[in-house]
C-alpha cells in the first residue's frame, strides 16, 4: 500500500469530499461538487491533485459530456481510511 504521508492536504481533502458525497464505485460525483466542497483550494492546485490520486489508483475518472466526474476505489477507500486512523492516532 502506498505511504499515506506522501498525500497532500488537498489530496487528503478530495479523497474526503468524495466519501462524503458517497462517490463509491459505479456512483459518481461531479468535479464541481467536489471543488465546492474545498473553496480555499486553487483550480491548478485541484487539477493537478486529481491526476496524481488518479495515477495512483485512489480516483477514478469518467468525462460526461463536458464533465468529469469521480469515484473512489477500493485502494482509495483504504487510504483513506488509514489517514484518518493515522489522524485519531496523533489526537491520543
Amino acid at each position: 500500500m502506498p505511504p499515506t504521508d506522501s498525500l497532500s492536504e488537498i489530496q487528503e481533502g478530495i479523497l474526503l469530499a468524495v466519501w462524503k458525497l458517497k462517490g463509491l464505485g459505479s456512483n459518481r460525483v461531479e468535479e464541481v461538487r467536489i471543488k465546492g466542497e474545498l473553496p480555499n483550494a486553487s483550480s491548478d492546485d485541484l487539477k493537478s491533485a486529481f491526476g496524481v490520486l488518479q495515477a495512483l489508483g485512489f480516483l477514478e475518472a469518467q468525462v460526461q459530456g463536458e464533465q468529469s466526474t469521480f469515484s473512489l476505489t477500493p485502494l482509495g477507500i483504504a487510504i483513506l481510511r488509514k489517514t484518518e486512523e493515522d489522524r485519531l492516532q496523533e489526537l491520543k
